[in-house]
């Protein structure tokens, strides 16, 4: 069971029955959603010294990471007092061991800073081997939104280009986004266009698959920025099964035409939000990582013609 303190006679030792500040603070991390675990991170027994750890998705500092099942080794045990080992997926996604320092009574080792904590493992005097009753499951799982998971607080500007642009990039680790979950992204900023009459199209794929793909009508040449939003929300109806919904703000003042994929269209008059919908995927989402993009292209390369996304959030609902 996630975070949870065994009472004294559960465990090895009645050692592993202590509430310490490391667990409360990782506790309280999580809670905030700044230091978290989303999905998978189980630590079990392997043999000797060698701990398996599962995949999983973390939060750490709230920036979104991609952990790979696999191996952490215990160092050598002391040979007259026992100690706390942390297993951990430190700021970069890479699972690590902080190991504690030996003593009669010990205390688990400080987290280098950003760590996300996933156990804590009682290393006897001499032990050559770990087995489960030493293993304390201190994840603390988010599994209830809405949390954010992604943010851009910084804008992405492009300008005198025609070729397609990413304006939002998001990879959400293997086994994450599985059934039952829902991904939500806000997206908005401002556009000139004011050279050529040029078109904008939208692109939002999932996977490396195009859900939704659509050409506006010729904008007319303006020296004046216009607003932009969007919304889209991708649910997850199976591990192999995705869908998109979502609402697009593009003042255009053109005609509805179809779409090239997808069912909708982006063309808007001022203050129109039009809804439009993605083509189903089907990519197993608990055997690798997918990508999800939002892309614009501008069909008019030119200084005059700029796209600037101010901010974007994700968040998990």
């Amino acid at each position: 069971m996630p975070w949870s303190i065994p009472d004294d006679g559960e465990a090895l030792s009645t050692h592993q029955s202590v509430l310490f500040q490391v667990y409360l603070d990782a506790l309280v991390e999580a809670i905030n959603g700044t230091h978290c675990v989303l999905s998978g991170g189980a630590v079990s027994p392997n043999a000797g010294l060698v701990i398996n750890v599962a995949k999983a998705a973390t939060l750490s500092n709230s920036v979104l990471r991609a952990v790979t099942a696999g191996t952490v080794t215990i160092a050598t045990a002391d040979a007259t007092n026992p100690r706390f080992d942390l297993v951990v997926v430190d700021s970069a996604g890479v699972k690590q061991v902080r190991t504690g320092t030996a003593a009669a009574f010990p205390n688990p080792p400080v987290r280098t800073a950003d760590d996300v904590l996933l156990a804590v493992v009682y290393v006897p005097a001499a032990a050559t081997a770990i087995a489960a009753n030493q293993i304390v499951d201190l994840r603390v799982l988010r599994t209830q939104g809405p949390i954010t998971i992604d943010k851009v607080t910084t804008p992405v500007v492009f300008n005198n280009t025609a070729t397609i642009q990413t304006y939002f990039s998001l990879v959400l680790p293997n086994g994450l986004f599985l059934a039952g979950k829902a991904l939500r992204i806000n997206m908005g900023g401002d556009f000139l266009m004011n050279n050529g009459s040029p078109t904008v199209t939208l692109t939002v794929s999932f996977g490396g698959t195009v859900m939704f793909a659509d050409a506006s009508a010729v904008f007319s040449t303006s020296a004046v920025r216009r607003p932009w939003s969007f919304l889209f929300l991708f649910t997850a109806q199976g591990n192999a099964d995705q869908e998109m919904i979502g609402m697009v703000n593009l003042p255009g003042g053109a005609a509805l035409t179809a779409p090239a994929t997808g069912i909708g269209d982006i063309a808007a008059t001022a203050g129109q939000t039009n809804p439009i919908s993605g083509i189903e995927t089907f990519l197993d989402c608990d055997a690798a990582d997918r990508t999800v993009l939002v892309q614009m292209t501008m069909s008019v390369a030119n200084a005059g013609n700029e796209i600037r996304m101010e901010s974007a959030t994700a968040e998990l609902v």
